[in-house]
């Protein structure tokens, strides 16, 4: 018999799971696709160039930019910007040149550039790296990337990660934060004498851009058993699992709590549903039903890709098939009758 290949943490994925059970579900094992936003692919285009500059052959440019106050005064940076802008733009159906798109981008890069970029005072500035941590007892393993990691003396870290969202985390948001306890705790089994600090950095933000958080020993250790659990959870996990923590059951989020439960779901009743001012109304990507196409491996059955365009997929290669399928929607907003299904 062929032994199941396990699955491997991310804070993304522990996120989701906390959030919604359904959602893990449609995408991790549906493996659903999911429509992308301009928000996320400019923080993929700014990460980028942030990833570049970081190298010190490349300082001249960083210099240009902080003494102009603007990516425009590095002809070969603002190009790659334009660059990266039109071929993402163009494979997800957006405008990414536009005037408001590549002023936004210009003001966020400039600002991660004038937040000491280069770590003042630092031993070592490392760009990003992945990591891998494989544990024992309590057994699990997670995976995830770091965007920089500047180390200072004593074993002293900042381990800096970079957001491009409009709003900062509240206070419950960043004492509990996932992801830094994760970054936290691959940086303590990196070395044991470690005492990292984790700077969020929202690059839509001028000034008061940081945010900082900070865990104690007893804390990663008692962290350490919670992803033993869940790791054994998401490696036994079942549809009737998927059932049991619908984000639309869970209760109206606590002011500060941020963005969870029904809000999740999204208010429209049907896809493409309009607000009053004309815009499409929001809501997750995977409450409604949709034909969708997929890429699987004939043996194993695996989904290697799933696109909502049969052109979007790699072309089969031997003992690999192209097919369409269907979702259903979210059992928690369809509502069965005698003559269809209603979504609610």
């Amino acid at each position: 018999m062929k032994e199941t290949k396990k699955r491997i943490l991310s804070a993304s994925r522990i996120k989701t799971l906390q959030n919604c059970s359904w959602l893990y579900w449609t995408k991790y094992h549906l493996k659903l696709p999911d429509k992308t936003n301009t928000g996320a692919l400019r923080g993929t285009i700014c990460h980028l160039v942030l990833e570049m500059i970081l190298n010190k052959i490349r300082k001249k440019h960083y210099d240009q930019i902080v003494l102009a106050g603007t990516i425009k005064a590095c002809p070969s940076v603002y190009r790659l910007v334009k660059k990266h802008a039109k071929a993402l733009g163009e494979k997800h159906g957006f405008d990414l040149l536009d005037a408001e798109h590549m002023e936004l981008m210009d003001k966020m890069l400039v600002n991660a550039f004038n937040y000491d970029f280069f770590g003042s005072g630092h031993e070592s500035v490392q760009g990003e790296k992945e990591f891998l941590l494989e544990n024992k007892d309590p057994e699990y393993k997670i995976r995830g990337f770091i965007d920089k990691s500047i180390e200072y003396k004593k074993n002293k870290y900042k381990i800096v990660d970079y957001k491009s969202s409009k709003s900062k985390f509240t206070n419950y948001e960043l004492e509990a934060n996932l992801q830094a306890m994760v970054y936290s705790l691959a940086n303590k089994k990196q070395d044991k004498k470690a005492k990292s600090l984790v700077e969020f950095l929202f690059l839509r933000f001028a000034r008061a851009a940081s945010q900082i958080v900070e865990f104690t020993d007893d804390q990663l250790e008692g962290f350490e058993y919670y992803l033993a659990e869940v790791y054994h959870l998401i490696n036994n996990f079942t549809e009737a699992e998927a059932r049991k923590n619908f984000a639309a059951n869970q209760p109206n989020p606590a002011r500060g709590e941020g963005f969870k439960g029904p809000l999740m779901c999204g208010f429209a009743k049907e896809p493409g549903q309009l607000k009053k001012d004309g815009n499409l109304m929001w809501h997750c990507a995977h409450k409604f039903p949709f034909d969708y196409f997929v890429l699987t491996d004939e043996e194993s059955g695996d989904i290697l890709e799933s696109s909502f365009d049969l052109d979007e997929l790699s072309s089969p290669k031997a003992s690999q098939k192209t097919e369409k399928r269907h979702y259903d929607g979210c059992p928690c907003h369809k509502i069965s009758s005698s003559d269809n299904d209603i979504f609610i």
